[in-house]
């Protein structure tokens, strides 16, 4: 890594490369389409607006707070990731550079990194209101079953057909809520004592 740059300017270069691609990319979608002019000024704004009122309301944290900043901008950055990747993808589906699926596809995709990613956080972070054990029990589950039906769906939208994908995906999110729910109601009713 580059010792003249902080981690916090690389995260603040790729928020401004991330708001040029969204407005890029929603520029040509809308004149492509003018009709979903509000969808595409709607994402042409979200990541200014949300960055900008961030840094207002004092939201953002200063210097002096390196770890929470670097948490905004991680945010911010993700935010912006999901943001062009949309408008990317409606621009080039509107200028049929690729086929109208990869549009839901994408969203579909999206979806599934959402999840591996809060997936992979939730064991991380402490939440009081419940005995340690049974929360920490808790959230491992929650975690590996975010992480895994997140690769498993990734798996799916990335490979299976199209016909097929949406009632294979809806299956595989089924299944995680029923595992879920399952294993949710054995946590509980383990004795916490020991």
């Amino acid at each position: 890594m580059n010792a003249g740059f902080d981690p916090i300017t690389l995260r603040k270069i790729a928020l401004q490369v991330l708001i040029l691609l969204s407005v890029l990319f929603g520029a040509i979608a809308w004149s492509q389409r003018p009709e979903g002019a509000l969808v595409w000024l709607t994402g042409m704004l979200t990541l200014p607006v949300a960055w900008a009122l961030a840094a207002v309301t004092g939201a953002l944290p200063g210097p002096d707070r390196p770890d929470a900043r670097r948490h905004i901008y991680n945010s911010l950055v993700g935010a912006g990731a999901l943001v062009a990747g949309a408008l990317i993808v409606t621009s080039a589906t509107t200028l049929e550079a690729i086929p109208e699926d990869w549009s839901t596809r994408f969203g579909m995709i999206a979806s599934a990194l959402v999840l591996i990613v809060i997936g992979n956080g939730l064991p991380k972070k402490i939440e009081p209101g419940c005995s340690r054990t049974r929360g920490l029990a808790i959230q491992r589950l929650l975690g590996w079953t975010f992480v895994v039906t997140g690769l498993v769906a990734l798996v799916v939208w990335l490979s299976v057909p199209m016909a097929f994908a949406r009632v294979v995906g809806l299956g595989v999110y089924g299944i995680a809520v029923v595992f879920t729910v399952i294993a949710l109601v054995r946590i509980r009713s383990r004795d916490d004592t020991a």
